[in-house]
């Protein structure tokens, strides 16, 4: 719920923002949103990681705990847009790099961390134009790199992990000019479970599943 709170807050003050010209009575200037855009965007993004080992010899479990993978995104964009009257229907493909990271001291593995270096995605939109704002919905395909370290002291050991998922999310764009536009969105992904096999505790199976959540500001560029 607080997560959502957020999301909302944040979607109406930028909406706010937007339509300021129209509360003072001003009109809303147009602006053609079909055609393929550029940009980048920068933003903060909180994960959550539930994990717990599992016996290789009887599924036996007998630790679990859930901490955070915390830190700034950053990357690129470039999608399309077809505008139907009001309505507007795009796909985008993002890459960023991520300084997310987080650890929890387990029982018998020692210390892991969780980091996720590159995160990507290919989705969907659906949005609602206002002259120069886009209300839109987001979702999609989402890709993170996750690199997990394990360290009891006398023994570390490191994996790498690439997983498939899918995300979803919303956000106001604003156009400032006939070439410019700029936008906040947010987004919940959900990357699935992977499974590492530590040397610090090598008889058990340690599966991580890994959700996050991002809000992004971003710039573009239209052709």
């Amino acid at each position: 719920m607080k997560t959502l709170l957020l999301a909302s807050t944040i979607l109406v003050a930028v909406s706010g923002s937007a339509f300021a010209a129209d509360a003072l009575g001003s009109t809303p200037v147009a602006y053609e949103w079909t055609g393929a855009y550029v940009g980048a965007q920068i933003g903060y993004g909180w994960g959550d990681v539930d994990g717990h080992d599992s016996s290789k010899v009887n599924g036996f479990s007998d630790w679990s705990d859930s901490w955070k993978s915390n830190g700034v995104l950053g990357g690129i964009h470039v999608g399309y847009n077809q505008a139907f009257d009001s309505f507007v229907l795009g796909v985008e493909g993002d890459i960023e790099g991520s300084g997310a990271s987080g650890s929890v001291v387990s029982v018998f593995a020692g210390t892991i961390e969780t980091k996720i270096n590159v995160q990507g995605s290919l989705r969907a939109r659906l949005g609602y134009a206002m002259g120069p704002a886009l209300l839109y919905a987001t979702g999609g395909l989402a890709v993170a790199h996750f690199r997990t370290n394990y360290d009891e002291g006398a023994t570390t050991d490191s994996t790498s992990n690439t997983k498939a998922g899918w995300t979803v999310g919303a956000g106001v764009e604003y156009a400032f000019s006939q070439k410019w536009t700029t936008r906040v969105e947010y987004r919940y992904s959900d990357f699935g479970t992977f499974t590492d096999n530590p040397a610090t505790d090598s008889g058990f199976l340690y599966p991580t599943d890994v959700k996050t959540h991002a809000v992004r500001v971003g710039i573009s560029y239209k052709f």
